[in-house]
């Protein structure tokens, strides 16, 4: 008997020991991780927390601290899980219900979230986190008013909370008051002097409203603070750069890459200071490394490929490599049908590197696929012209032997093709009057771009001006409208509409953008330039892969849908008139188009669309026949006096309503409204009914900045 009890002690006590022993080796793991989380290693925190568990599965507090980090990380049905087994282990906290209210707000589920932050508020009145759920609810609604509230509401039951003061500041300066956000920020840096977060926010404060000399020494007490601090570098780095001190820029965008190389925004800064100070080879070299550690950075792509575009010569080995990167694009959207995308690629291609016989190749097929046979035949002739510089330009280096060339298999197949495809022109349009249309000057608009310049971007500097010229640069091959950038950026509308009635602009359009980790956001107000009424606005929300380039295709096609479908009389026979309007700009048998005397045209005096006087309106062409780039009709004249003569401009009155491939199919470079500024659609019920779904009816949530920044404070 004494011997098992003797076993049975040591037993227990060896039961004891590892027990004893695991709970210790799970505690440090986790305390390791809280110490990574309260720095910002999220990744780091996050290992620990799971080996925390791993040791001990049962741990509550590892479970919440790693729906915290994994919420941090943007990973929200992936946090919601976590805090459900955190939740099974430790009940009725309101801790863990506050962050699940957060994190149905991420998910977008807004009234779930609504009804935990007010059931704990029922039962805990003074609950501070609650209040600052439902102020992030406000925010999510566009109700600063209504969070600002909140806020306050925090402040008085607790009156210097750190987030609630910041928070206010952060609004009130959203809001445009900037006295009341000095003095929240004032009372922050009273309470809470000794931590770099509150020297940080007042720094992006004080840069906003461009006191940057402020700003620089608010964001090294910071640093001075918190020597570890990442994000304080980087908006150091900005605020120097907005300052023009080029040298220190890069000095310190060094230092950060030295100490981690995936520091994307440090090679940014870096690129964009060595080109202001003229070093634009170094700029591209930089960028071209970094694009090799983040492929993914879309803002900092556009930026290198506009440096290539605009200075190195078109045999550039170099343009071949970042023109390869949209051919890649463009074959991945061809597999998978999408055509607006795929075309847009190719024609990015081929911007940065034009002799890319290969991708002017695929991208003809692309057309041809689409019915623009005349377009791809042209693409093919582009081709064969390249080839015949290329071997004149080699004769003349010596390079060239006088023997007889051996065509390649695909110089062949393009030889072939152009011949077949000649012969079937034979009967076009373009034949039977003579016509070339690819020579015809169809310009009908001009539209001004111009943009104003954040002070203070987290993110990428100058952001705003390579937008605006990435979109000038989507323009480049449409015919119908000639889009004229202002380099520099304009202090408002009133030097916006200064320019652009003095250049005798048709529209102006001031661009802004708006830009977080993962969500980009590009807004246009479009105006008159005769009136400087506004016109239309719109913005573009995308977020996920592509959402650069995506918001750039977004905003061509959304200018082009206002702008009215407009050509010129080019030849006429008798009552035989032909237009320079095809299947391109959605002509078609039956369409019916107002003739109106040449010049008399003029955009609205507000709103959408055109007007012309009575007396101004000729008569009416229906449309017999079309091609891809003119059209032939029967005109039917106003009055008793022929009045019609080439150079005179045409609208479109009419569309028949006619479902085919070909009205589905009406190109994506082109105009597409009707006189009254509106998009043309098949006049059936459901085309009617046809409407544009925003980001929410697609369950996309867009993420405001403040709200990021918000979101990333400590109580």
């Amino acid at each position: 008997m004494k011997s098992i009890r003797k076993w049975s002690v040591i037993l227990i006590f060896s039961l004891s020991v590892s027990a004893f022993s695991q709970n210790s080796s799970a505690l440090s793991l986790f305390e390791r991780g809280v110490q990574k989380q309260n720095i910002e290693d999220y990744y780091g925190a996050s290992e620990d927390f799971q080996q925390a568990l791993q040791v001990n599965k049962s741990y509550g507090e590892a479970w919440f601290h790693l729906a915290q980090v994994t919420y941090a990380l943007g990973d929200y049905s992936l946090a919601l899980t976590y805090l459900e087994e955190a939740d099974s282990y430790a009940k009725n906290r309101t801790d863990i219900q506050n962050l699940k209210g957060l994190i149905l707000i991420a998910l977008g589920r807004l009234d779930e979230a609504r009804t935990v932050f007010t059931d704990i508020l029922k039962k805990y009145p003074n609950d501070i986190d609650s209040r600052f759920g439902l102020a992030e609810l406000d925010l999510f609604t566009g109700s600063f008013i209504g969070a600002k509230n909140q806020y306050e509401d925090a402040l008085k039951r607790q009156g210097n909370n750190r987030k609630a003061l910041l928070s206010l500041a952060l609004i009130s300066e959203e809001l445009g008051n900037h006295d009341t956000a000095r003095k929240y920020i004032e009372q922050a840096l009273r309470y809470h002097s000794g931590e770099a977060e509150v020297h940080y926010l007042a720094a992006y404060l004080e840069a906003k409203q461009q006191k940057f000399a402020n700003a620089e020494k608010r964001v090294r007490a910071a640093l001075q603070i918190n020597p570890e601090y990442t994000k304080a570098y980087i908006l150091l780095s900005s605020i120097l750069y907005v300052q023009k001190k080029y040298d220190d820029v890069i000095d310190l965008c060094d230092f950060l890459i030295e100490r981690n190389r995936e520091t994307t925004e440090a090679w940014y800064l870096k690129g964009l200071a060595q080109n202001r100070k003229g070093e634009w080879k170094n700029a591209i070299d930089i960028w071209t490394t970094a694009l090799a550690i983040n492929p993914y950075d879309e803002v900092m792509r556009a930026g290198v490929e506009i440096l290539v575009t605009k200075n190195l010569p078109v045999e550039d080995e170099t343009r071949a490599l970042y023109a390869n990167y949209h051919v890649q694009k463009a074959r991945e959207f061809s597999k998978s049908f999408f055509g607006e995308e795929a075309r847009y690629e190719y024609q990015r291609a081929l911007k940065i590197n034009p002799y890319d016989d290969k991708a002017r190749s695929e991208f003809a097929e692309n057309l041809g696929r689409t019915g623009l046979n005349e377009n791809y035949l042209n693409q093919l002739k582009f081709i064969k012209q390249n080839e015949a510089i290329a071997e004149e330009a080699k004769k003349a280096a010596g390079e060239s032997s006088e023997a007889k060339k051996t065509l390649t298999r695909e110089q062949k197949i393009v030889n072939d093709t152009i011949e077949a495809y000649e012969s079937l022109m034979k009967y076009s349009l373009a034949a039977k009057w003579n016509v070339d249309p690819f020579y015809l000057d169809k310009t009908r608009w001009h539209v001004g771009l111009y943009y104003t310049k954040s002070p203070a971007q987290l993110l990428h500097c100058d952001a705003e001006e390579i937008a605006a010229s990435m979109c000038a640069e989507s323009f480049s091959g449409i015919a119908s409208t000639a889009v004229d950038l202002q380099n520099q950026p304009v202090s408002g509308y009133g030097e916006a509409y200064r320019l652009a009635r003095k250049n005798n602009l048709d529209y102006f359009v001031l661009l802004s953008l708006d830009e977080s980790e993962r969500e980009i956001t590009l807004s246009a107000v479009v105006y008159s330039a005769r009136t400087g009424t506004e016109t239309k606005k719109f913005s573009s929300f995308r977020t996920g892969n592509d959402k650069f380039s995506s918001a750039l295709r977004a905003f061509r096609r959304e200018l082009l849908d206002i702008l009215p479908v407009r050509g010129k009389i080019i030849q006429r026979s008798v009552n035989e008139i032909l237009v320079d309007l095809g299947t391109v700009e959605g002509m078609k048998k039956d369409v019916v188009l107002d003739v109106i005397k040449e010049g008399k045209i003029v955009t609205k005096d507000k709103g959408l669309g055109v007007t012309y006087e009575d007396k101004n309106l000729l008569g009416t062409i229906k449309i017999t026949r079309s091609g891809e780039e003119i059209s032939q009709g029967t005109l039917e004249q106003s009055g008793f006096y022929d009045r019609v003569n080439v150079g005179d401009e045409v609208l479109v009155k009419f569309r028949p309503d006619e479902k085919s491939a070909e009205d589905a199919q009406i190109a994506d470079n082109s105009p597409a409204a009707g006189e009254n500024g509106e998009r043309i659609l098949p006049e059936d019920e459901n085309a009617k009914k046809q409407k544009k779904l925003d980001a929410r009816e697609m369950g996309l949530i867009k993420t405001p900045v403040i709200i990021q920044l918000i979101r990333g404070l400590k109580n």
